[in-house]
Parts: structure tokens; C-alpha cells; sequence
């Protein structure tokens, strides 16, 4: 394979990838979730009044925090292991070590859920 066909091959699987758009499905913890605001205030997620099964699209990414829009036009801040995203990995691991779910980027983890649904 040469220089040529090996980029045509990365530029289609790159563009694969980047056609699913990033979306927050759901928070660990809805009842103690905080998120921030464009001003750095913190507001509590249930404040928003946001729906469980409601997907936020994610509009960016800073200093390990997402940045998404809620319903109320806002644009609002969290970190990125308090949520769960189309592209959230689980690994189970046995009971007597704790669970660890990886964000879509694989440098943030959260170890939410340990003792939960080990095998």
C-alpha cells in the first residue's frame, strides 16, 4: 500500500467517526449533578429541568469539561466523567475490583458504580 492509498484509508475512516455527533445521554448521579454556566456559576442539573432520556448535544470540549446547550438556550459546562455520551465505554470488571467507565476519549475515567453490575 502506498503513501496515497494509505491516507484515502484514513480519511474514510476518520470521516466515519466524525459523522456521529457526540451526545450526552444521561448523568451518573441526576440527583447531585452540578453543571456550570458561561459565567462560572454553578447551577444544579435538576434546576434545568431537564427530562431523564433527554440528549444534549455536545458543542465542544475544554479543560476536560463538555460544553452543550440546554433546552433553555444557555450554553452550560461539565465535567466530562459525570456523564454518560453515545460513545461512553463500560468495562466490566470482576467484583472484587471496581468498575471504571472511560469517556469517549479514554484520559477521563470515573469509578462510579463500583460494586454494581460486577461480574
Amino acid at each position: 500500500m502506498n503513501i496515497k492509498q494509505s491516507l484515502w484509508l484514513l480519511v474514510i475512516l476518520s470521516s466515519s467517526v466524525l459523522a456521529e455527533t457526540l451526545v450526552i445521554r444521561d448523568f451518573h448521579d441526576r440527583e447531585h449533578a452540578f453543571v456550570f454556566k458561561s459565567d462560572g456559576s454553578m447551577v444544579e442539573l435538576k434546576e434545568l429541568g431537564l427530562e431523564p432520556g433527554v440528549e444534549l448535544e455536545i458543542t465542544g470540549k475544554e479543560g476536560g469539561q463538555y460544553l452543550f446547550k440546554a433546552p433553555d438556550g444557555e450554553q452550560y459546562r461539565v465535567f466530562v466523567p459525570e456523564v454518560v455520551t453515545n460513545q461512553t465505554a463500560t468495562i466490566d470488571i470482576p467484583c472484587d475490583r471496581p468498575q471504571i467507565l472511560l469517556a469517549d476519549d479514554h484520559r477521563n475515567a470515573s469509578a462510579r458504580g463500583v460494586g454494581e453490575d460486577c461480574k
